[in-house]
């Protein structure tokens, strides 16, 4: 049973939420049900239950791929007043987040105030979400691994100036990179499913996308899957086309950006 002892409208000091009893257990008591979420809404209710457990008012997660200059790839769970996402995402805030660029470069969590504002962007970036209760945020990037650059990036936040700029940071820090890394873990799954199904790819369109990314051959992708040379070029064709990519190179590294192929990750 998920449970929330705090009232996220009272703010407190950290330091009064994080040395309270029971603060580990509770917080753990939400982020252990992250990875079962069924979908965005279930996933949704339980960032809401985590921002009070772990001591913020606020909370936002996006996932997104670090080079994507369409913004397409962004998505976001917001805990936090939707008008603040609305007017970001109208903005096209993407390219000037000062926290997103932390995120991109950075794996340790950290306090926005450490967090360098070298434009005028970034700096107006900063003001809004500072109207929308972020007066305090502590950012918590969640990065892939195997040469991914899809990324999820965490930012909690108090209307409380300077909120997170304590030692009782300490003890927050691995609670949330633990709900950041199964927040990331779960939107990369969810991501595969929502691929799979509309662009109907099969077991074996996976397993050619995967011997491509493991630099095999024609041949050698043939011989694996015991179809012809011929055949395998003509499913890179058609794939490219599903996945609007130039080459079944450009193919390979997108379908594994979005998860499809990591072990186990072959639909039935």
């Amino acid at each position: 049973m998920i449970s929330s002892a705090l009232n996220p409208d009272k703010p407190q000091r950290l330091s009064d939420v994080v040395n309270a009893e029971g603060y580990a257990a509770r917080a753990i008591d939400v982020i252990q049900h992250v990875h079962d979420a069924k979908d965005e809404a279930a996933m949704l209710e339980l960032l809401y239950a985590a921002k009070v457990v772990l001591g913020a008012e606020h909370a936002v997660f996006s996932s997104f791929i670090r080079d994507d200059d369409s913004h397409e790839s962004f998505r976001f769970l917001i805990a936090a007043d939707p008008v603040w996402c609305v007017t970001y995402q109208q903005k096209a805030w993407y390219a000037k987040d000062p926290w997103l660029l932390y995120a991109m470069t950075a794996t340790e969590p950290a306090c926005d105030t450490s967090i360098p504002l070298r434009t005028k962007s970034q700096r107006e970036v900063r003001s809004l979400a500072e109207q929308f209760g972020m007066s305090s945020a502590y950012i918590v990037p969640a990065p892939s691994g195997n040469g991914i650059s899809r990324l999820g990036v965490l930012v909690l936040g108090s209307s409380v100036p300077g909120y997170f700029e304590s030692s009782a940071t300490a003890r927050l820090q691995v609670l949330a990179q633990g709900l950041a890394m199964g927040l990331h873990a779960w939107w990369v799954r969810w991501f595969r499913k929502e691929i799979i199904l509309t662009y109907r790819l099969s077991g074996e369109d996976i397993q050619l996308m995967k011997l491509e990314r493991e630099g095999k051959s024609t041949k050698e992708i043939a011989a694996a899957l015991g179809i012809s040379p011929a055949s395998v070029d003509s499913r890179f064709q058609r794939l490219n086309a599903k996945f609007n990519q130039p080459n079944r190179r450009a193919t390979a590294q997108l379908a594994a950006e979005y998860g499809l192929l990591q072990d186990g990750n072959e639909p039935a």
